[in-house]
């Protein structure tokens, strides 16, 4: 974050840096993380602002700029007259504030007053977020009593809306990793944005994160213009949302959701094939009762030299369904497509040794209405 200041143990702890070596968001987005209580002050020339912070909230900011203070702010949003800000600017002395004076002289409601202090901390504050040089110091003491307020205002929010404002090219394109070509990922960090609003449009380049799309082709098809849109990609990675694909990630990443999509579309199938070995082995306990179990048995049996290794541990002998997971322990080792093939390959088998069981031994009538089940089921798989 910076270095650290020994020997200041009257102050506080103190830390400093450079902005050029960070950002404000990112050192906003750490210091207000770590939940630090103290007061951060930015320089640049004779300019200072301090921001108090307190448990990891900003309570209030101040400039050193006339022109930033509060009642300068009233003015310039048409809150107040300039009659009212001069009468109340002569009432201003230790522990009378301008913001009570005004209240008192009914210049300001009450409940106005913590919504014009929020939106003055926030100009100070986004003014910095527009900053490319200057420096930092965050001493870490708690505030005085007159530098908190009960500011509804939170982190997540301020680094939006400061993002927001931010004209730097370079600024944003470092941001984004300095890299267009690099694929954004989603982080699973969802949390962050329950507490900031964004637009249509940032929801929608959000929605374009993947692993797979670069950043350059999600500013081809965003509604936003380039730039706006990199500042988006830059306020979600600041807030944990989102973060740079490592290069070959993507890739595995696609590799190990298609495996998953087939595994599960491997399992539909087993499930289909279970529906029809359960009706069949229904219809035929309903014929033969328990000797039913024997049947599926020798059925499994006639197709061992073959499918042996399938069929270990799967026992059918209740209900007549084939246990997925143990099929799929038993093929484990093979690539995901060898193993597609055998399971399928091997069910196919069985059903073929159960139908020729059912000929052999049942007749003509059983076979037929074994065979209209089965026939059902091959068409709901899309098998002609």
């Amino acid at each position: 974050m910076g270095d650290t200041v020994p020997g200041a143990e009257d102050e506080g702890l103190i830390l400093r840096g450079a902005i050029a070596e960070t950002s404000v968001p990112e050192l906003l987005r750490s210091i207000l993380g770590s939940g630090e209580t103290g007061v951060l002050t930015f320089r640049k020339g004779e300019l200072r602002k301090s921001v108090f912070l307190h448990m990891g909230r900003v309570t209030y900011a101040r400039s050193s700029d006339p022109d930033e203070r509060l009642g300068e702010d009233l003015l310039l949003g048409g809150r107040i007259t300039v009659r009212q800000y001069l009468e109340a600017s002569k009432l201003v002395g230790p522990g009378r504030r301008l913001g009570t004076i005004l209240v008192e002289l009914g210049a300001l409601e009450p409940e106005d007053l913590v919504a014009a202090i929020e939106h003055h901390v926030k100009e100070i504050l986004f003014d910095v977020f527009t900053w490319n040089a200057g420096e930092y110091e965050l001493v870490m003491t708690e505030p005085g009593t007159d530098d908190v307020v009960a500011l509804n205002v939170s982190t997540e929010s301020l680094i939006v809306e400061g993002v927001r404002r931010t004209r730097s090219w370079s600024r944003i394109y470092r941001g984004i990793g300095g890299d267009v070509e690099s694929a954004p990922m989603t982080t699973g960090n969802t949390e962050p944005l329950l507490r900031v609003e964004l637009t249509e449009e940032e929801q929608e380049v959000l929605s374009r994160v993947n692993g797979r799309a670069t950043i350059e082709q999600i500013c081809q098809v965003s509604y936003l213009s380039n730039l706006e849109t990199c500042r988006v990609l830059w306020a979600l990675t600041v807030l944990g949302v989102i973060r740079k694909g490592q290069p070959g990630e993507a890739a595995a990443r696609a590799e190990e959701r298609a495996q998953t999509e087939e595994e599960l579309d491997l399992e539909g199938i087993v499930e289909h094939f279970n529906q029809m070995l359960g009706r069949v082995y229904s219809f035929l306990r309903g014929r033969v009762g328990d000797a039913v179990d024997d049947f599926i048995e020798e059925a499994v049996e006639r197709i061992a030299g073959q499918y042996g290794s399938l069929f270990y541990g799967v026992d059918l002998r209740q209900y007549g369904r084939a246990d997925y997971d143990q099929l799929l322990a038993n093929v484990a080792d093979l690539p995901a497509e060898e193993r597609r093939r055998l399971m399928l390959a091997g069910l196919n088998e069985l059903v073929a040794s159960i139908q020729l069981g059912v000929r052999e031994r049942h007749g003509a009538e059983e076979e037929a209405v074994v065979s209209g089940i089965i026939k059902e089921a091959y068409r709901r798989l899309g098998v002609p």
